[in-house]
């Protein structure tokens, strides 16, 4: 894939973000490049930089060396995992190389070895049951397909998808790369390589603007202990129980009076546990079918990279 490439561009800020987590710092330019010059002295006595701005300018793109990678990949190898992520070869299909992805929809699978739900429906709710990141691949994958293989599932996803890359978009990575995914994905859509997708934003203004009010719809759902932040567990709870009116979304947002007593339905409480299980339960992926050595090495690295 070319470094210039804005696929590319998109997966450095990506890795730029994991490698925050694995340093242990927070997500921005001055902090990355401290832990960045630490971990070099570290590893390269000899050098002792007080300032290195290659660090720094991954959060805007910009990819490692791959004698550096490989280096950090030693130390920290859940950052293979978001190198790997099928997500890359599923864009860059569609914008390097402007083809549809039928090929890679055909070749999703289930890591647990079982078949797919012959359905479309019934996939399409498993698939998008909880807004993770690690699924965007696969589901990108389907929305650029052109064979009536998969008409069904781009019938699904016209009507779900923009919810759920929003609320992918309020938790980590995406709440990073909101902006430069969403340009892409809008490039890609105007020039039909995806169908019509309901209520798509016009630009990213619109699409920020979508991102807020589901923030202010968390802040008040936090204020009444439904919720402790954005995770997976958030973002699913708003799959399932957004306000589809207006005027309920404003009056949750105005957050007025004291904090009252609130409680989640139970019905609702189930639902979202249940969809939790399902998905951690329901692992998908894309690809040549890997080994069982290669299964544990990636939940492993799943667990250590900070994105779940």
């Amino acid at each position: 894939m070319p470094g210039s490439s804005l696929v590319g561009q998109l997966r450095g800020r990506v890795v730029a973000h994991s490698l925050c987590n694995c340093f242990g710092c927070r997500h921005d330019g001055p902090a990355l490049e401290r832990c960045g010059c630490a971990w070099t002295h570290q590893h390269h006595r000899w050098i002792n930089p007080t300032r290195n701005n290659k660090w720094p300018r991954l959060l805007k793109g910009s990819e490692l060396h791959q004698t550096c990678l490989n280096e950090l990949l030693v130390d920290f190898p859940s950052l293979l995992l978001v190198m790997n992520d099928p997500l890359w070869d599923v864009l860059s299909r569609l914008w390097d190389r402007r083809c549809p992805t039928d090929h890679l929809a055909q070749t999703l699978y289930l890591e647990s070895g079982c078949l797919l739900p012959v359905r479309a429906p019934v996939l399409m709710r498993r698939l998008c049951a909880c807004p993770d990141w690690r699924n965007l691949g696969c589901v990108f994958a389907l929305l650029g397909s052109t064979s009536r293989q998969f008409k069904s599932h781009r019938h699904w996803l016209r009507t779900h998808f923009l919810n759920y890359l929003l609320l992918v978009c309020m938790t980590e990575p995406g709440c990073f790369v909101r902006q430069p995914l969403y340009e892409l994905l809008n490039e890609l859509y105007e020039r039909q390589f995806f169908e019509r997708i309901d209520d798509w934003p016009s630009d990213f203004a619109a699409f920020d603007q979508a991102c807020q009010e589901f923030n202010r719809y968390a802040d008040w759902l936090r204020y009444r202990g439904w919720i402790s932040g954005w995770d997976l567990y958030a973002s699913t709870l708003f799959q399932h129980c957004w306000p589809d009116e207006a005027w309920q979304r404003q009056n949750a947002s105005a957050l007025v009076g004291p904090p009252a007593p609130f409680k989640r339905s139970t019905q609702q409480a189930k639902w979202v546990e249940a969809a939790l299980k399902g998905h951690r339960r329901d692992r998908f992926a894309m690809g040549e079918w890997p080994n069982v050595s290669d299964l544990a090495a990636t939940e492993r690295a799943t667990v250590a990279t900070g994105f779940s």
